[in-house]
């Protein structure tokens, strides 16, 4: 398999497919010597190459000539003329943005089997003027897609345009086609388009080699309508296997009708429980205790710095930049370094002694800043200077500091439940960890039950609800997100909330999170007026072992 440069692949979002998998895929998608195949990302050429097998596999006279391509990267070109052995047909071989949709006037333009892995490239990555064009093209074929949609999306959105009156699609697919918000019109369009539509989510990771441990999806699409259906299927059947063997056996089965689906690509975490964690659940959500995370706390995303590298320090780092430390601003750069209920000083000097890049620096007025802090900004790179898009919403590149401490802080992500630290000392915190600012003047008490609510079984299963599985499975708040997590504060003695607290931060600290958790339910759910709390904790703890096994599957 070819290979490229890992920033040069993040820059591109390539990730190249294992023969294995493109072979399978291309057995599925092609079938008779005659077809006509299509791949608008082509770059390692391993689609190609088992497209191109695959007709041999039929006869076909001159397979080379039934395949067609797009991409963006020379360097796909260069594997392509390896694969051929020989120059590039540039009437059938387009180099240049698929987005732009702009293909030679020799192209065919339908195709019997559209095949690929697209891009992954987060929309903020998207040039907004390929995004608005894409969008405009989908708009017209009656699709509104979220402007947040990564790449990969506008990918298989404007593919179907090329499919043939029944022909077959099959793509390979990151985990947000099951999860993201926006990947639910995608789904309902293309259920609308084919006749039979399902799609494999592989336990087993296929990336792994390309530095990501994202999951993976194949979705395989049949006989494309010549006219939509009017009313879809409310969303794609999924079927779940262990690796690419028994995916094989698994379309064999779906092509004779023998393959049993019972689950959805959009099925929700809620929709996945048993009917005891969830009649619970919606017990609990429908008390007058009950409180949304965002009733008490606005939460955002912590400082975007443009360049960690350069704007984060540890004290070794800044002691070697001759920086002092009065002239630098504290910050938390990670989740990781605060392991309890609350963030203080000595937490602060922990992490420093342990290397944390726990040192900001920001200024923004260069000319009457600190000597030492303006020779090392001195240092930067003019031309990275002109072109980070970050700094251009800056009135001053190197303000990364936007003087907004926090009252808490909340994770972004993690691959056991979220916690909400509160900040007793001055600090701020990177974009790793959002920030919380209470909306009202709170009591100790008060923010202390907040804290502790986020860690009951409740809360963590609420968590799990509205969050959302990312990667190689961790669980993903964006902010609003963050806020929609629901937590139960019903009246409780100050001197039995403080001793909980005490007691669970303690336990948080030397890694015992589910002792903290009993500690929170018994208070909680005991001042809920439940007279047998261990029962009822145990059935909210086993709803959130399944959310989480529904999260990490």
């Amino acid at each position: 398999m070819q290979t490229k440069s890992n920033s040069r692949k993040k820059a591109l979002g390539a990730f190249y497919t294992h023969n294995g998998l493109t072979d399978l895929i291309c057995e599925w998608a092609i079938a008779s010597a005659d077809s006509a195949v299509f791949e608008p990302s082509f770059g390692g050429c391993g689609f190609l190459r088992s497209a191109r097998d695959r007709l041999m596999s039929f006869g076909a006279v001159a397979p080379n000539e039934q395949v067609f391509g797009c991409d963006i990267d020379s360097d796909a070109f260069g594997h392509l003329a390896n694969l051929f052995e020989g120059p590039v047909d540039l009437t059938r071989f387009h180099r240049g943005d698929f987005l732009h949709q702009d293909f030679p006037s020799s192209w065919m333009g339908k195709f019997d089997a559209v095949i690929g892995n697209p891009p992954y490239l987060p929309y903020r990555k998207i040039d907004p003027t390929r995004r608005e064009a894409a969008l405009r093209i989908l708009a017209a074929s009656g699709l509104k897609l979220d402007r947040r949609a990564s790449l990969w999306a506008y990918f298989v959105l404007l593919s179907i345009r090329f499919v043939r009156n029944g022909g077959r699609m099959a793509w390979v697919l990151p985990s947000s086609f099951l999860y993201a918000n926006y990947s639910h019109n995608l789904r309902t369009y293309i259920a609308g388009l084919f006749s039979n539509v399902l799609a494999f989510e592989i336990q087993e990771r296929q990336f792994l080699v390309e530095g990501t441990e994202e999951k993976t999806v194949v979705l395989l699409a049949d006989g494309k309508l010549a006219n939509p259906l009017s009313d879809p299927k409310v969303d794609i059947p999924l079927s779940r296997c262990s690796g690419v063997r028994e995916l094989d056996a698994q379309i064999s089965m779906w092509a004779t009708g023998e393959l049993e689906t019972s689950s959805a690509c959009g099925t929700s975490v809620f929709d996945s429980l048993s009917k005891a964690p969830r009649d619970l659940i919606l017990q609990l959500e429908s008390s007058q205790h009950c409180h949304k995370i965002g009733d008490h706390l606005r939460v955002q995303i912590g400082l975007v710095t443009g360049d960690n590298k350069f704007f984060l320090c540890n004290d070794d780092e800044r002691k070697d930049a001759g920086l002092y430390v009065a002239n630098l601003v504290p910050v938390l750069p990670r989740f990781t370094y605060a392991s309890g209920l609350e963030f203080d000083s000595d937490d602060f000097d922990k992490m420093i002694r342990t290397g944390g890049q726990g040192y900001l620096v920001s200024s923004g007025e260069i000319d009457s800043a600190a000597n030492d802090i303006k020779n090392y900004l001195a240092t930067y790179p003019e031309d990275k200077k002109s072109t980070c898009s970050t700094f251009k919403k800056r009135t001053v590149w190197s303000k990364a500091d936007d003087g907004s401490v926090p009252d808490a802080f909340f994770p972004v992500m993690q691959h056991n439940g979220p916690r909400l630290i509160l900040n007793n000392t001055g600090v701020n915190c990177t974009n790793s960890v959002h920030r919380g600012y209470f909306k009202t003047v709170k009591s100790k008490t008060e923010k202390s039950l907040i804290a502790l609510a986020t860690i009951s079984t409740f809360s963590q299963l609420s968590a799990e609800i509205v969050g959302r599985s990312y990667g190689s499975g961790a669980l993903k708040h964006e902010p609003r997100e963050a806020e929609k997590i629901a937590i139960l504060l019903p009246p409780v003695h100050h001197r039995k909330v403080l001793s909980a607290y005490q007691k669970a931060d303690k336990y948080l600290r030397n890694g015992n999170f589910s002792e903290a958790n009993q500690i929170a339910d018994y208070l909680i759910l005991g001042a809920m007026g439940f007279d047998d709390v261990a029962t009822y904790a145990s059935i909210l703890r086993s709803g959130l072992t399944q959310a989480r096994t529904h999260r990490r599957r």
